[in-house]
């Protein structure tokens, strides 16, 4: 809320933004799910899958109770991003006791990338709130697996993907290195399997089956890659200072038609013969798109791009700052969780995700938004400076838990005396 009325201008809303708030009214207007931008300054009525609806729906309902204003729409999605911190808050005491539970949740707190999507009116703060919803149910899956919990696992993975299109890789690469984990303790890993794919399946079907009745092209969750890929694959981007970056002089140039149809056709056409023709520069331009997507290559000319796009140089900076800080310290605390046996795939895979997708298309500070929860809860595992000492098999400490006796700090060597006095007292065994 300090920053929507502090550094943000309420009333401001580009690109995207302006896609989802109409969009979210008409939806309440019982308009469905029409493309915002045609119906509101073209006056067209056509079929609408630029983005996936997840967050179209969510600030529906704001609409639908009266908050019809951008003001209103950003106070709502707030209201979704504090909801993000308690999540992230509970995974982190999964994944390390109370202590980590709430360093994450204070580390996403004041983490600006974590809290400046609300301002922006943008379906990150949709992502966010997703992602951090599956790895709440990722590592729920993995305490007790079963087809309930994969169920429940599959429905958070289908939300996330229903929020942003490229978060449906959550599911492979959470789902089949959890199943293969833990096919030993799971009653029916085969049938864990199929149950998360098919709840995933029938969470986004509705959606899915919508597009095809609607467009002539088969659309699952969103039709606007090819658009994405033609600002990003032309000259401008392949090599000079952009390079890892978009282009809207590319977009425009590769735009040819009246319709949104026609539109991602000449787009498609365009990115694919340019990438035909310069499959030589592929893998050092994905690296410059990867290495902006985290700060690495070129991070303040990344923030200086940002802050053209609207978003204030001063929050993007501390926030550039905090991720090079928080990287180091997740390494460390992804290393430390390893150390006491918890598993960290569940924590990487939403990284991966959006890493892989910066490859393809361009590296850009909201599409790094998804894996925020990740990167604080590894962070958070840095900052608990206790280093307990646990059966190799057991999970977590669970919260609250207390030394047996000893030291009541819960030192080493409260605990370790504490097990040496237990061993004299005990009876001997045969």
């Amino acid at each position: 809320m300090a920053y929507i009325f502090g550094w943000w201008n309420p009333a401001q809303l580009k690109g995207d933004a302006v896609y989802y708030h109409v969009g979210g009214n008409i939806l309440a207007e019982g308009g469905g799910f029409k493309h915002p931008i045609e119906a509101a300054f073209r006056f067209r009525t056509v079929p609408g899958a630029d983005h996936p609806p997840a967050y179209i729906v969510y600030l529906g309902l704001a609409s639908k109770l009266g908050f019809k204003t951008v003001l209103g729409h950003q106070i709502w999605s707030a209201v979704l991003g504090t909801g993000t911190i308690a999540i992230v808050g509970l995974v982190g005491r999964r994944i390390g006791g109370r202590r980590v539970g709430l360093v994450a949740a204070a580390l996403a707190a004041v983490f600006p990338t974590m809290w400046m999507p609300d301002a922006w009116v943008l379906a990150e703060t949709m992502a966010i709130f997703a992602t951090s919803l599956v790895l709440l149910a990722a590592y729920r899956c993995w305490d007790d697996p079963g087809p309930l919990s994969a169920g429940l696992l599959g429905a958070t993975i289908g939300l996330a993907a229903l929020s942003r299109s490229e978060l449906l890789l959550l599911a492979p690469l959470i789902v089949l290195p959890l199943v293969w984990f833990r096919r030993s303790q799971a009653r029916r890993p085969i049938v864990m399997l199929v149950v998360a794919s098919l709840v995933t399946a029938a969470t986004i079907a509705p959606w899915a089956l919508h597009n095809l009745s609607r467009f002539d092209e088969p659309v699952l969750l969103s039709n606007q890659l090819d658009r994405t890929m033609a600002a990003s694959w032309c000259d401008e981007t392949f090599a000079g200072p952009a390079i890892g970056y978009k282009s809207y002089d590319c977009l425009r140039r590769s735009d040819s038609g009246d319709t949104p149809a026609e539109m991602r056709e000449s787009s498609e056409r365009a990115w694919k013969r340019y990438a035909s023709d310069h499959l030589d520069r592929i893998p050092i331009v994905a690296l410059a798109r990867v290495g902006r997507l985290w700060g690495a290559f070129r991070p303040f000319q990344q923030a200086d791009l940002e802050a053209n796009l609207g978003v204030q140089y001063p929050p993007v900076l501390v926030g550039l700052v905090m991720t090079w800080v928080f990287l180091v310290a997740g390494a460390i605390g992804g290393w430390r969780l390893r150390k006491r046996a918890v598993v960290i795939f569940p924590l990487l895979a939403p990284i991966v995700a959006v890493s892989a997708i910066a490859a393809l298309t361009f590296g850009q500070l909201r599409y790094r938004a998804p894996a925020e929860p990740a990167v604080v809860l590894l962070a958070a595992a840095f900052a608990d400076v206790r280093r307990r000492r646990q059966d190799p098999g057991a999970g977590p400490p669970e919260p609250g838990a207390v030394p047996i006796s000893g030291s009541p700090s819960g030192s080493d060597e409260g605990q370790q005396a504490s097990r040496v006095t237990a061993t004299a007292d005990a009876p001997a065994t045969p």
